[in-house]
């Protein structure tokens, strides 16, 4: 059932939840907003017939849902999590791109990179670092879907949340709350 109103409207309200992600204190918080956002990303796919996305997104989820448990007890997820998340991954893009629909292109490679790294990011513990870090996927994300010809809410979606990302570096890093002293 293709939709691109449903797959608009969907996309927004992912948006809204990545925008948000960004500018809470505690990465518990941050990894369920990211939740909230992949859930919707994945009904936007869905009615925009985008398959091997959404099984992509599928992915993430059960990403997020781990990294998120494990940061709600307050201990750092094993290794093995995000090795376990890009095998996954470059497992159901070569099951679906390759053999399924045959349409492997070389631009890929940087889609297949974000993946990589969202699965490590994904695991630190400390959210100034994940800040930073999520600079680089997320670049790769907007580089991928320039290239790719991918719909305009897709590219703009992965800008937005790109500044959405630098204003909270800046809020939270860059400009320091003036303290209080006492006089």
């Amino acid at each position: 059932m293709e939709s691109k109103v449903l797959a608009l409207i969907a996309s927004f309200i992912a948006m809204s939840f990545v925008v948000v992600s960004y500018f809470v204190r505690k990465k518990e918080l941050y990894l369920l907003f990211q939740f909230l956002c992949i859930i919707f990303l994945i009904i936007s796919y869905f009615f925009s017939v985008e398959f091997f996305a959404m099984v992509g997104l599928i992915i993430a989820l059960f990403r997020t849902l781990t990294f998120y448990l494990y940061e709600k007890r307050g201990v750092l997820a094993p290794i093995v999590w995000p090795i376990i998340f890009t095998v996954l991954s470059l497992a159901s893009y070569f099951i679906i791109n390759l053999w399924i629909l045959n349409t492997v292109k070389p631009v890929d490679i940087l889609f297949l990179i974000g993946l990589i790294l969202y699965a490590f990011i994904f695991r630190i513990r400390d959210l100034k670092i994940v800040r930073f870090s999520m600079l680089a996927p997320t670049g790769l994300s907007i580089a991928y879907n320039v290239l790719a010809n991918a719909p305009i809410f897709a590219v703009l979606s992965y800008t937005f949340e790109l500044s959405a990302n630098i204003l909270s570096i800046i809020k939270y890093h860059v400009i320091k709350p003036k303290q209080k002293t006492l006089e």
